[in-house]
């Protein structure tokens, strides 16, 4: 505490020296450069710090929207190349996992698969653009030929006629 005393007495002595004028101009300018070093030492860099972190939020959930639009691709390519052999028996009951039976359906009839989610024990297909008698018959083949049960259907009307876009089809496993 003495130090701070032996440190401050001289801007003390010098601070009553001044007329009134003078202090009221050096109390302005010395909060004023407080209030500046505040902002530039503790609010800028907090604003920064969360603007920052909501970019790389808004970043990472375009990337996980990019990764679940482009699995369905991947699988649905997938089941193509896989479907050559699946043809030969194509009246044959479809086999292995939910994803599996649905990729393999949809390469069949020539559907491009948008994207699938897992829900714990179901999974949810998004199709941009499909005939909707090409929808009907695809439901149709979930059921019998993949075992599959369809809880729900939510399509809208495309631009086309008779073209539906399928926003949510979820099937489950029997």
């Amino acid at each position: 505490m003495d130090f701070i005393n032996k440190t401050l007495a001289p801007w003390q002595e010098r601070y009553h020296q001044l007329n009134s004028r003078e202090r009221l101009l050096v109390v302005v300018c010395g909060s004023l450069f407080l209030i500046t070093l505040l902002y530039f030492l503790a609010y800028k860099p907090i604003v920064d710090g969360k603007r920052d972190r909501q970019l790389q939020i808004q970043a990472q959930q375009e990337l996980l929207q990019w990764v679940r639009e482009n699995t369905g691709r991947y699988l649905a390519a997938k089941g193509q190349a896989s479907s050559a052999t699946a043809n030969t028996a194509s009246n044959a009951s479809i086999r292995g996992g939910l994803s599996e039976r649905v990729t393999q359906l949809a390469s069949r009839n020539q559907i491009e698969i948008t994207r699938m989610q897992p829900q714990s024990n179901s999974l949810i297909v998004v199709i941009d653009s499909i005939e909707f008698n090409t929808l009907l018959r695809l439901i149709e083949q979930l059921q019998s030929q993949a075992g599959l049960t369809v809880e729900q259907v939510d399509a809208v009307a495309a631009n086309e006629p008779g073209v539906v876009r399928v926003r949510r089809l979820q099937v489950s496993g029997a």
